[in-house]
């Protein structure tokens, strides 16, 4: 399980990375928010999460983990530990070998896959197997250096030392069928895009996570999408579909027991998003306040 979950992660952090198309007219920051209303008695978050964190610039916010103390209950977008690591990679791959990357994709943008596959271990490891994996995994795959460390994943662990139960809002399954829902055509393109304005990966996290601790979720995902361009239709099944799904699910929790839910942030911003849902469902959500420990000598 361990030695595949980097995989899970870096499917997920494929969606935290997408433009968020919904524009609102207040903005909000704030990566952590607590939730009342609606008979709510017990401390009840939502947080914001990222999954490429450069712990070489910022500190993990041990004042986030440290509400896990406050609650019973952690929720994230997937059960971390009921995840079939299998399922996961045979789900990734192109079935038609027509549709095969180094099949579809034009000279110029498969020389430079070629390229970018040189620079990365874990596409190595993949050998020919490289050019059956999906467009947009591998978009997530080119985007990991290997050494970033995923903010939920660190709160899953704390969760675990502290015993509490933890759950998924989703399933791997319905997070796939999601997937598969993007055309090949349509993954191929924003795979090119991707390509032509490609920067390193440490480049890229560096600055994934220079946007991502000045908690700005209304303008985050615009900032984080410059290298990975995605179209709306992709963002309506991604981002706007699941985060209903999402919402009715945690209509279904709060106010049971005291509870934590940590999602991508690219989900909490916005009129489509879940801030804006649980509003409208009755719901009250404050910004609580921190700020990120930057490392010394950055």
């Amino acid at each position: 399980m361990n030695h595949f979950r980097p995989v899970i992660i870096i499917f997920i952090s494929l969606v935290i990375t997408v433009f968020n198309f919904a524009s609102v007219s207040a903005q909000q920051k704030g990566l952590l928010w607590q939730v009342t209303g609606r008979g709510i008695k017990q401390p009840t978050y939502l947080y914001g999460t990222i999954h490429l964190f450069d712990t070489t610039l910022y500190r993990v916010p041990q004042s986030v983990l440290a509400k896990l103390s406050e609650t019973k209950q952690v929720y994230f977008e997937l059960d971390f530990g009921k995840v079939n690591p299998m399922e996961m990679m045979s789900s990734i791959m192109i079935t038609d070998s027509t549709q095969r990357l180094d099949k579809v994709l034009d000279t110029a943008s498969l020389h430079k896959l070629q390229e970018v596959i040189k620079t990365s271990p874990m596409m190595q490891m993949l050998g020919n197997n490289a050019y059956r994996v999906k467009p947009i995994f591998l978009s997530a795959f080119l985007m990991n250096n290997g050494k970033a460390v995923a903010i939920d994943m660190e709160m899953y662990k704390r969760a675990q030392q502290l015993n509490d139960s933890v759950g998924g809002l989703e399933t791997v399954a319905k997070q796939l069928h999601a997937i598969d829902a993007i055309p090949m055509a349509t993954q191929v393109r924003m795979l090119k895009d991707m390509l032509q304005s490609y920067v390193s990966p440490d480049i890229a996290i560096r600055k994934i996570t220079e946007i991502y601790v000045k908690q700005d979720i209304e303008h985050m995902m615009t900032a984080m999408n410059e290298n990975l361009p995605i179209d709306a239709d992709f963002n309506e099944t991604l981002i706007v579909k699941r985060n209903l799904v999402m919402a009715n699910r945690m209509v279904n929790l709060l106010g049971k027991q005291s509870i934590m839910i940590a999602v991508g942030s690219g989900h909490l911003g916005g009129k489509d998003g879940l801030i804006a849902l649980l509003r409208k469902r009755g719901y009250t959500l404050k910004a609580v306040p921190f700020s990120f420990v930057k490392v010394v000598g950055n």
